[in-house]
């Protein structure tokens, strides 16, 4: 969403650099929580480091737009769209596996 932001006020460089940094940030994250054990913070770990990483795009947006007043905010609307678009069906997906894998195994799922 930043980078779409910084091509629509005319900067395809900062738009470059605001989505292969969230691309890259986002595979660091995943990789790097994989390895953590779960009794190092349990799920208090992702919201820290989705916080940082939110503060992180934020400065940069700061950095590479200092007047931001001169542009209207804009709905939230569509990019809540799209994130429910991947979500639901990720989650649903999990959900579906977790109720079959239960019941392949004999088990009573919590589902």
């Amino acid at each position: 969403m930043l980078a779409q932001n910084f091509r629509h006020v005319g900067q395809p460089k900062a738009a470059r650099v605001s989505l292969w940094g969230g691309i890259g940030y986002t595979v660091l994250m995943v990789w790097l929580t994989s390895f953590l054990p779960a009794r190092m913070g349990g799920n208090s770990i992702g919201l820290i480091i989705g916080l940082v990483g939110g503060y992180g795009l934020n400065a940069y947006f700061e950095q590479n737009l200092p007047n931001k007043d001169a542009f209207p905010a804009k709905s939230i609307r569509k990019p809540l769209l799209i994130c429910l678009l991947i979500a639901l069906p990720i989650a649903a997906f999990i959900v579906y596996v977790i109720v079959i894998g239960a019941e392949a195994a004999g088990e009573h799922s919590a589902y």
